[in-house]
């Protein structure tokens, strides 16, 4: 195999396991998040409440990098894989 796909595929995964990583740990935020948001808005929540959504929110950014860097990696490996076959079915 190419290096550049083994590299790719190796990042490839990578991102897979920590997209599912954050994908649990936003499962677990977004629980909560109601109620937080309602404590908030009443001015009944307490430092930990917004320590956690900020945190929450900082955990969707990286999700949505992780994604994006995922798909860019895809259109690598596409790319990649369509010009190795090209040049093998040429030549």
């Amino acid at each position: 195999m190419d290096p550049r796909l083994e590299r790719l595929v190796a990042e490839r995964a990578s991102l897979a396991a920590e997209s599912e990583r954050l994908a649990a740990l936003l499962a677990a935020e977004r629980s909560g998040r109601a109620l937080r948001a309602i404590s908030l808005a009443y001015g009944t929540g307490c430092k930990d409440d917004f320590e956690r959504e900020r945190q929450c929110r900082a955990d969707e950014e990286q999700m949505k990098q992780v994604r994006s860097l995922t798909r860019a990696l895809d259109r690598q490996y596409h790319h990649l894989t369509t010009s190795a076959r090209a040049a093998r079915e040429s030549g």
